[in-house]
């Protein structure tokens, strides 16, 4: 049974979708930190650099954002620059860009990758709002189907729909995987939202001076509920009474049919105690992860790339070392590619399986890499194994992995590991709180914590620490040690 649960605690949402209790995907959103990727502003020009080929855009955000010159569809910036000038070939578009743009002139922009690290977030004017069965493209007239529906008869239905609607000039679509199946009705009614809601981003554009956000794309929750394919979800779980409220209306504008999968989570224990969750959970942040057969893989991120390693471990096999080997490699392919997906892994990805020597061999644990990549949604690319196995890909990365969310640089040992953030301990410590107040008889709790972490609850979650006491009738003392390891928290 593959379940969809979701987590609502004051401080952050989490979503995990689970398959027969095992772990498949897990992503969260943190109240405190802002979400680009998908947004669409109205934003100002602050400065063209032809040495680049970009462009910078004050958007409003702490850092300007990037947009290169093969970003831009010169259709969306026609309405904001004089009327006379006339479009000219795309074959000559940088060069004709240069000398219609200027500096502190708007442009209406999308985000399509999260500032990581120094860098800006990287915009487009290819503005695209996706629905659950349609993206719709209003500065593109491309009529599209998503790759990932083989049938050519499938393919044709949906194109055959598509041309059916009367799209204005320059407006495309693309069906989405979601789509196969789906009735005209259906997808000619989602179109019709998705350009009703476009409507009401021109009428923001006219009516609010630069920088100005237009539409601000949906936070976590209501982004797994339309973007996941509810054909292959059988229940969707929801532990928060006003989520449950707003994502059952969600979906009944959408999709009324899903409905009848998403229920009130309303048991005792925490909705991720189940199955050994919270457990699971915890293993993502692992470097080491071993396989059932005794082997096991490393995961390595570096500044430039991920590398992860291969090894034997225990595993010996019955046979010589080539099948070891091979059953070995195959088994890890398997687990990497549900790792890389579940930490959510981008950029560049260096993969040292065993060496085999029977290229048969290489070639079967690739296509089990390549075949259990085949859910994720992001874009990926990978290179057949070398003689030596060793495998590059590369991942689309569009927000931060969870790694760099829950950990940053350890101050004891120079960068050389790592320690997880106040933050992340100051949650983890108000989830075991919560467990402490309701087991312990005692009216008074003694929160012992390093300061930093003392410090971030006192100033960042002192409603949630409020709440807990007049839920629990109790009161909370949060006492600063400052030979405490900051990832060390006890109660008394």
């Amino acid at each position: 049974m593959r379940q969809i649960l979701i987590n609502i605690e004051p401080y952050e949402k989490r979503v995990i979708i689970v398959n027969n209790g095992l772990l498949e995907e897990f992503q969260v959103e943190r109240n405190d930190q802002q979400r680009l990727a998908g947004n669409i502003y109205k934003g100002i020009i602050e400065s063209i650099v032809p040495g680049i080929g970009a462009i910078f855009v004050n958007i409003g955000t702490a850092k300007n954002g990037f947009l290169y010159f093969k970003n831009i569809e010169e259709e969306s910036i026609q309405s904001l620059i004089d009327e006379e000038i006339v479009i000219e070939k795309k074959s000559s578009k940088n060069k004709d860009l240069l000398s219609r743009l200027k500096k502190g002139q708007e442009i209406i922009v999308q985000v399509v990758k999260e500032p990581i690290g120094t860098k800006w977030p990287l915009l487009t004017t290819d503005i695209s709002l996706p629905g659950k069965y349609l993206v719709l493209m209003p500065f593109n007239n491309t009529i599209g189907i998503s790759k990932r529906i083989d049938s050519h008869k499938e393919r044709a239905r949906l194109k055959h729909i598509l041309e059916e609607i009367n799209m204005p000039d320059n407006v495309g679509c693309i069906a989405r995987t979601e789509s196969i199946g789906t009735e005209a009705r259906e997808l000619k009614l989602e179109f019709k939202y998705l350009s009703n809601l476009w409507s009401r981003i021109r009428y923001r554009s006219d009516k609010h001076k630069a920088p100005y956000i237009l539409y601000e794309e949906y936070d976590l929750p209501l982004r797994i509920v339309r973007d996941y394919p509810d054909k292959t979800v059988d229940k969707i779980l929801i532990d928060s009474k006003e989520e449950y409220k707003k994502i059952y209306r969600f979906v009944n504008s959408i999709q009324p049919s899903l409905k009848k999968k998403i229920f009130y989570y309303r048991g005792k224990r925490p909705l991720y105690e189940k199955d050994n969750l919270e457990s699971q959970i915890e293993e993502i942040f692992r470097r080491k992860i071993f396989l059932k057969n005794g082997g096991s893989i490393i995961i390595e991120q570096t500044e430039g790339l991920v590398a992860i390693d291969v090894n034997t471990g225990k595993f010996t096999g019955r046979k010589d070392p080539e099948d070891t080997a091979f059953k070995t490699n195959t088994e890890a392919a398997i687990e990497i590619a549900r790792q890389v997906m579940l930490r959510d892994i981008g950029g560049i990805v260096v993969i040292d399986f065993i060496d085999m020597a029977e290229k048969s061999h290489r070639r079967r644990v690739y296509e089990t890499l390549e075949n259990a990549f085949r859910r994720d949604k992001a874009k990926i690319n990978i290179m057949p194994i070398s003689p030596i196995g060793v495998v590059e890909m590369t991942r689309q990365r569009i927000r931060k992995n969870l790694e760099s969310l829950a950990f940053h640089e350890c101050p004891y040992c120079n960068g050389m590991g790592r320690i997880k953030t106040p933050a992340t301990i100051s949650i983890e410590a108000l989830r075991r709180l919560e467990h402490v107040l309701k087991e312990r008889r005692a009216r008074q709790i003694n929160l012992i914590a390093h300061p930093d972490v003392g410090d971030y609850i006192e100033t960042s979650f002192a409603h949630v620490m409020n709440s807990l006491e007049k839920k629990f009738r109790k009161k909370v003392i949060i006492k600063k040690d400052s030979k405490l390891h900051v990832e060390n928290v006890y109660f008394e």
